[in-house]
């Protein structure tokens, strides 16, 4: 069977970059993020104009269209509003008022993430939070399809992490009840590694290396849904446009080896990237490190694809099937996705029986170099 869904996700803040976007390459296009206030009510920055104009434009393209409900930053009052049922109600209503007003295809819900920590100041509840999460879905489902109709008219699909969903004792060993009111299941599998971390490592490494950075990767986290109840045929594989950037504490073109100490303060990744507080628990303003596929190949860092020009190096990690670069002088080591990497994804999903494979984000691309890579695997 071979997968045919490519599920890309338009975040509003980027749609100045999506001009050179070729929408006609997805199935599936999400525009992120709506987010949730403490009383269920949600907003979206210049929603009117972001929906009036984007909606009818992907819908051109044959994509079908949905909206992403809160995210990274966004997702700090899904754990309070889904365990007060008025506040449920009230969101649902308005998620289904959005649909009626502005004609898109359906809802992604971005939870981050039920049942364990997220980002720093977000509450969480590591007993109900999946439990309320499931009576949202399915409560969303039957609003969805008595509004629209049934048969499939309307779609909800889920971001999710790369391990099941929580439950008081960690990842769940059944969360097969999820699939009855979900279409897609679109696990992140990136940010596996990064500053965070005990050494540099890969992003988003296809396998791991054993008993080296964290020990998750896309082939695990894949199979861990799969154990866990849900259908190879609902999931979509997330993969990253962009890379994440640290600094190493070591000349890393003597060692060839990805994994050395680095240092805890994040550098600087592209020309894009600014330094900024939080813009949900606030802090000190720092840069994110993050590198776009784009500006790689846009700012003299990967003269080709799979070439880096001075004072850069390209190597390609064989375990990780990981392509990394190193700049000589500043000793920053970038871990990010190419051709070859997204090739070998997309091939193992197909190989997988996986639905597709989703993408963040659609604007990261350079000439669709990377989604023609997935294209031409899924043909």
């Amino acid at each position: 069977m071979s997968a045919d869904v490519v599920f890309g996700y338009l975040p509003t803040w980027q749609t100045s970059k999506a001009d050179g976007v070729d929408f006609t390459k997805y199935t599936h296009i999400t525009i992120a993020f709506a987010v949730p206030d403490e009383q269920g009510q949600i907003t979206m920055d210049n929603r009117d104009s972001v929906m009036k104009e984007w909606v009818p434009k992907l819908s051109e393209s044959h994509a079908k269209v949905l909206v992403s409900l809160g995210g990274w930053t966004g997702s700090k009052h899904l754990s309070p509003v889904l365990k007060d049922q008025k506040k449920r109600n009230r969101m649902i209503d308005q998620m289904v008022q959005w649909m009626q007003d502005f004609g898109f295809d359906g809802w992604d819900v971005d939870f981050e993430y039920p049942g364990r920590q997220g980002n720093s100041c977000h509450p969480f509840d590591a007993r109900e939070d999946t439990p309320n999460f499931l009576a949202f879905l399915k409560e969303l489902r039957l609003r969805l399809d008595s509004e629209f109709g049934t048969g499939g008219n309307k779609l909800i699909t889920i971001a999710t992490r790369f391990q099941p969903f929580d439950g008081p004792e960690g990842p769940m060993s059944d969360v097969s009840e999820f699939a009855k009111y979900v279409d897609y299941f679109n696990p992140m599998l990136y940010d596996f590694n990064g500053v965070w971390s005990d050494t540099t490592g890969p992003n988003a490494p296809l396998d791991y290396a054993k008993g080296k950075a964290l020990q998750f990767s896309f082939k695990s986290s894949i199979q861990s849904w799969i154990d866990a109840g849900i259908p190879a045929a609902k999931i979509n594989a997330g993969l990253p446009f962009y890379g994440r950037t640290v600094t190493a504490n070591a000349d890393m073109t003597r060692s060839h080896d990805m994994y050395q100490p680095l240092t805890k303060t994040i550098p600087r990744g592209d020309g894009d990237d600014k330094e900024e507080a939080d813009g949900s628990c606030g802090g000190p303003k720092v840069f994110s490190g993050i590198w776009k596929y784009s500006n790689l190949r846009s700012e003299g860092v990967l003269d080709t694809p799979d070439s880096a020009a001075g004072p850069w190096t390209r190597q390609l990690d064989n375990t990780t099937n990981t392509p990394w670069l190193f700049n000589r002088e500043t000793k920053d080591f970038v871990s990010y996705d190419d051709v070859v990497s997204i090739g070998a994804k997309a091939e193992y999903a197909v190989a997988k029986g996986l639905a597709g494979v989703m993408v963040w984000p659609i604007t990261n691309d350079f000439d669709s170099e990377l989604v023609n890579v997935i294209v031409a695997a899924f043909a």
